[in-house]
């Protein structure tokens, strides 16, 4: 079984994952394979490096990602160039990584699963939500000031289409209890109906 994991920021993604990962199913982040991408990965960093110059690296030479963020937010043509650059390679490790556990359940977390037209890879496709002050509220805890945080949630699909979109939807509000149960009872209807 294969299935997409989504959601909007602050909806604890990364926690409903492990959620998976504690019933045994396989489980990819691609959060965490644009972190490596970025500090490892010399071609990119030297497209990176001729598009936005030395602004967007740290003193040691490593792209420095919220200086990046910076530069790209609001700029139509410079995030366009940063996808262009990033996704690609994102994508293909991921790809490599699921056929790696081809008999394992797997789930990928990819938050922007349906702005790219990413859905169709997968068996069935998960959303997680919460709610806004929830969202924001975590987004705070990460740094985010409200305005920001709001600003940059506006720039993906709104929470509710991808709620629309999405085969199953997980709340997650802030008690992981009721979290976990879900992931366990959706674990057990998946289980069920293809049996």
């Amino acid at each position: 079984m294969r299935l997409g994991l989504t959601g909007g920021m602050g909806c604890g993604k990364s926690f409903v994952l492990s959620c998976f990962a504690g019933q045994g199913w396989a489980t990819l982040e691609t959060d965490a394979i644009t972190r490596t991408l970025l500090a490892d990965d010399a071609e990119l960093a030297s497209e990176l490096r001729s598009r936005f110059g030395d602004g967007v690296f740290d003193a040691g030479g490593r792209v420095d990602r919220a200086a990046l963020a910076g530069r790209v937010f609001g700029d139509d043509d410079a995030l366009r160039f940063l996808e262009g650059a990033l996704h690609p390679r994102v994508r293909k490790v991921w790809l490599a990584a699921a056929d790696s556990v081809r008999d394992a359940n797997l789930i990928v977390e990819i938050p922007l699963l349906f702005e790219k037209n990413l859905e169709k890879l997968f068996d069935l496709n998960v959303c997680v939500s919460a709610s806004l002050s929830t969202q924001i509220e975590r987004l705070a805890r990460r740094g985010f000031g409200k305005n920001e945080a709001l600003a940059r949630m506006a720039r993906q699909l709104p929470l509710r289409d991808k709620e629309l979109r999405a085969d199953f939807v997980i709340s997650n509000n802030g008690n992981p209890e009721f979290a976990r149960t879900q992931v366990t009872e959706l674990i057990g209807r998946i289980a069920h109906r293809f049996a």
